[in-house]
Formats: structure tokens, sequence, C-alpha cells
């Protein structure tokens, strides 16, 4: 008897604590992509006097318009023969913004490229060369997404849609503007004009793993901005990737920049060398040696300094194009994205 009143009074405490404390929902904010491993950042030179620590102040809500120009030459030999290819000048407008603050104190902006336009030397082109820039520009269009920056300049997070059905080479090229052009990471110390320093990463570039070493020298400052000359380095061990295997990798960059401390862009121009060896299988068991050099210049600007961009001409259609291009209809770039 004395067992089932026990049993009684631990239920009806069971119960009634059911009925005064309900379980709780808490709603819990998605963090997102994780931190990024920080670059490793070296002052290698303070510079002269007076000195002053170096920081971004973005304000809430800003938005930006940015024009990157590029253009690509790339040769490559194999087997004795080679080939060359290329990107005519290319312009592309990227909007970043509106920005916002984080409660982790970094500054987050939307970024997606919103227009594509094409120099006139496209249309020295024959319609299968215009066909493929216009398959290789076309996807840039679909991406889209965000990035968050501290106050050093330090990219901590960041996610892009569409991304993925971009051409490697292309994306590497655009991953490379990003790390050494577009944000200038500062270190900690504060610096003056002649201060010097450098910047180690290790990147993922076209499925390849690279060192990267970028030198940043303050030739002036003025106020909010600061002129920089940029070299940058590029090196990586040999490794399995998806077209072989890379056996020798090499890159420069040789720049400079005008970086505005209140915005997300700079003035920019720079020119890149890549050297890479790669070995794959031959068609009869052996292995064939493939030699890339590729070639690029990029200029970074603000849409309020945009001049006339080398707009293409309108050309009446060539009725041998369809020989080519079986609708050619379908094959010309979206130039502007849909509202």
């Amino acid at each position: 008897m004395a067992r089932m009143l026990t049993l009684a009074c631990l239920l009806a405490v069971t119960s009634s604590c059911k009925t005064q404390f309900q379980p709780q929902t808490v709603q819990v904010r998605d963090p997102g992509p994780p931190q990024r491993v920080l670059p490793t950042i070296r002052v290698k030179e303070a510079g002269m006097t007076p000195r002053a620590p170096l920081r971004y102040r973005v304000s809430p809500g800003q938005t930006e318009i940015l024009y990157v120009e590029l253009a690509r030459a790339q040769a490559m030999q194999a087997g004795g023969q080679g080939t060359q290819s290329g990107l005519p000048p290319v312009q592309l407008e990227v909007k970043m913004g509106p920005a916002s603050p984080t409660p982790e104190g970094f500054v987050r902006h939307p970024v997606e490229v919103t227009e594509i336009r094409l120099s006139k030397a496209a249309n020295r082109m024959s319609p299968a060369q215009r066909e493929r820039v216009e398959q290789t520009l076309a996807p840039l269009l679909d991406v889209e997404g965000w990035s968050e920056m501290d106050v050093q300049g330090r990219i901590r997070r960041s996610e892009f849609q569409g991304a993925d059905r971009v051409p490697a080479d292309l994306n590497a090229l655009l991953a490379n503007i990003r790390s050494a052009l577009l944000s200038v990471p500062f270190p900690d110390e504060p610096l003056g004009v002649r201060a010097r320093w450098d910047v180690e990463r290790r990147v993922q570039l076209s499925g390849i793993w690279i060192d990267q070493v970028v030198t940043y020298d303050i030739e002036r400052i003025r106020r909010d901005e600061l002129d920089l000359q940029i070299t940058a380095r590029g090196t990586a061990p040999p490794q399995n990737i998806s077209s072989g295997r890379l056996e020798a990798y090499q890159s420069t960059v040789i720049g400079s920049a005008t970086v505005r401390l209140t915005h997300f862009t700079p003035y920019s121009e720079a020119e890149a060398t890549t050297q890479m060896r790669i070995s794959r299988p031959a068609p009869m068991g052996d292995r064939q040696l493939v030699r890339v050099e590729t070639r690029t210049a990029v200029q970074l600007y603000p849409a309020e300094e945009a001049g006339q961009f080398d707009e293409p001409e309108e050309t009446p259609a060539d009725p041998e194009d369809a020989k080519v291009i079986t609708d050619p209809g379908s094959q010309k770039l979206k130039w502007y994205k849909p509202e």
C-alpha cells in the first residue's frame, strides 16, 4: 500500500511539473559558412612617421558599383604542337552592397555581376570563336552571393551560388583578383609611408593548391586613401589534378592600387603571368607533358570613374553563320540581368 501511495505521489509531482514548465523553442540565427582561416600578415617595414593603424570604415547601407576590365591570352604546347587562345577585352559590372554590420563586428555585403560588355575586338572573331566567348562569360550573370570583411580588410566569410558553372580558369582569375587587388588585408601594427608587409595564404584555384604571397608597399597616404604597389607570387608543389598531374607551377602579379578606406571598391590595375607544366596520359600509354602560359591584364575602378568602354558595334547578320551556329539567336548573351 505504501509503495502504491509513493508511486501516486511521484506521478502527481511529474504531471504538475509538465504543466508549470512547458518546453521552450529558441530561434537560432544561421551563422552561415564557417569563418576562413586568416592569412598570415608579416610586417617587413613599418614605414616613416607618423604611423597609424589602417582600418576600413564602410558605412551601413553603402552600395557601390565596381567595373572590372580584363583581357587574357594563353599559349599551350603539347607533343611538339602549339595552340593559342584568348579572351578579348571584357568589362564586368559588379554590384556590391548594401553594407550591413554583423554581430561579430564585420561588414557584410551582397555581391553580384549585373552586366557584361565585350569590346569591338569581339567583332573580328569568327562565329565559332564568338560563341565560345559568350558561353564562357554568360554563367557569370548567374553568380551572386555575399562576403563579410573585418575592419582590417580580411575576408572572414563568403558564400556564392552559381560559381560552379563558371569555367575553372575564369573562376581562378576572379579569385586572384579578389585576393590580391580588391581588398587589402592590413596588419595590427600602425604603418606609415614606405611601409611594406606580406600577406601569406594557401588558396585553391582551379583545383590546384597554391601558396600565395602578396607584398604591399605604401607609396603615399592622403587622409582615407592609400597608394600601393602590389606584387604577388604563387607556387605549387607537384600534385594530382583533374586533368592529370601538375609537375610545376608559378605565377606573378605586378600592379598598383589606390585603396579608399571608406569604400569597398579600389582603383587597381595589374598584369599577371602564370606558367605551369602538366603531365597527362597519352594515347599509347605514355605520359604527355603540356606547357601552359597565361598572361592577363586587369583594371578595377568604381562606376563614377567609368569612361566610354569600347562598346561592340552592331553588324548585319551573316548567312554563313548558320553553318556554324544552328540557332544564332540562342547564342546572344543576356547582357543585362533582369530586375
